[in-house]
């Protein structure tokens, strides 16, 4: 069972359990606060579970390639799940992923967790605020996200951590605390003041039409309705989404797990050139047009003692890999199935090798058609 979905499973009925108990006993404070962040912690582990982190990532990825490519244009190919090949000032080619992180999933559930359970709206306001807050969250993220693709072609690849952590990090930080104010504090303090000053019960001043102006409350739906319009239409206006959206192998990842946000240098295939290392790739190789049963050897020689990883990093088809370590058999994985492989390490451990090893792997396509297979080796 996947470890998201076993954690649901185990934090559901605590969480239920204090949250009725806290309500019983109207120790509102407590029932609010283990409402909204039991509920924050499960969605976020549910949308992994169900890969809707990933989602959002294309979802973003897509919007933000074709912001970038019509209104700021910026050379760049869109590829699958997250990830875009930006043409550089110098002429060179990098390949931009976006990690898990820039899909927002964590802030979105803060937002929804924070206004279901907030006591001071109605029924119809809780929903119309998360709504507008979903997609307010949204639209900063494609904004952060561009800051991140704007310096990263203006400056290039040695400026990604200072775009991501630093710029396009702040500039989502600064920008969610603004929205949590608007759909929260500001309509609290106002509501609050108002009853006290009419003597009128807060349940009464919490109201559209009166401390809840009616503009703010139409601005909301108006925003949500041109959100899904320029959103609906731009899956008409190019036809890029499909890349976006590729299936892609399902991998049961850690509870925890690194950012997965970089640009690194992509190699060309003719060259086989070394990669930066950014991201600990010390080679990298392209298989085209591998025939179906068609058995390729490809050799590695090392040059410095350490441990390699081998990783496929793209992979079209099903494919069966051996690895040979100065001739000798070391180890092999079969993978089968139609969807793409994105990143998998192909074995648990790496391989111990010294100067002068060879490393010569194997790569048979058993998939019906021809494939490319794009292969890293990684160094810890």
């Amino acid at each position: 069972m996947d470890s998201r979905l076993l954690a649901t499973i185990i934090i559901f009925p605590i969480w239920l359990t204090m949250v009725l108990v806290f309500r019983r006993h109207r120790q509102w404070l407590f029932y609010y606060l283990i409402a909204a962040f039991g509920l924050t912690l499960q969605l976020v582990f549910l949308a992994e579970h169900f890969a809707l982190d990933q989602l959002l990532v294309n979802l973003a990825s897509f919007h933000v390639n074709l912001i970038s490519k019509n209104i700021f244009h910026i050379p760049m190919e869109l590829m699958s799940n997250g990830r875009f090949q930006l043409i550089l000032t110098d002429g060179s080619s990098s390949i931009l992923k976006l990690g898990i992180e820039c899909s927002a999933i964590l802030e979105s559930s803060i937002i929804f967790s924070l206004l279901i359970f907030y006591p001071l709206f109605s029924l119809r306001q809780r929903i119309l605020r998360v709504i507008f807050g979903l997609i307010v969250t949204y639209v900063i993220n494609i904004l952060r996200l561009m800051i991140i693709v704007l310096m990263a072609d203006k400056f290039g690849p040695d400026y990604i951590f200072l775009a991501h952590a630093g710029v396009a990090r702040v500039f989502f930080f600064v920008s969610e605390l603004l929205l949590y104010w608007y759909l929260m504090t500001k309509p609290t303090v106002k509501s609050v003041g108002d009853s006290i000053l009419a003597k009128q019960p807060l349940a009464q001043t919490a109201r559209s039409g009166h401390s809840l102006l009616w503009r703010h409350t139409w601005a909301q739906a108006a925003v949500i309705l041109i959100f899904i319009g320029l959103t609906s239409s731009s899956f008409v206006f190019s036809g890029e989404w499909r890349k976006a959206f590729t299936p892609v192998a399902q991998v049961n990842r850690p509870i925890i797990y690194q950012e997965e946000t970089d640009l690194t240098k992509s190699t060309s295939p003719q060259n086989n050139q070394i990669l930066g290392e950014q991201n600990q790739v010390i080679h990298s190789t392209a298989l085209k047009n591998i025939q179906p049963n068609q058995e390729i050897t490809y050799d590695l020689p090392v040059d410095n003692p350490g441990l390699i990883n081998i990783v496929m990093a793209e992979a079209k088809a099903p494919f069966k890999v051996e690895v040979y370590l100065n001739g000798r058999f070391a180890n092999a994985t079969m993978v089968k199935g139609q969807a793409i492989i994105i990143d998998r390490r192909l074995f648990a451990k790496g391989f111990e090798v010294n100067p002068q090893d060879l490393i010569r792997l194997k790569i048979i396509n058993l998939g019906s058609q021809s494939a490319n297979y794009l292969i890293n080796f990684e160094e810890n």
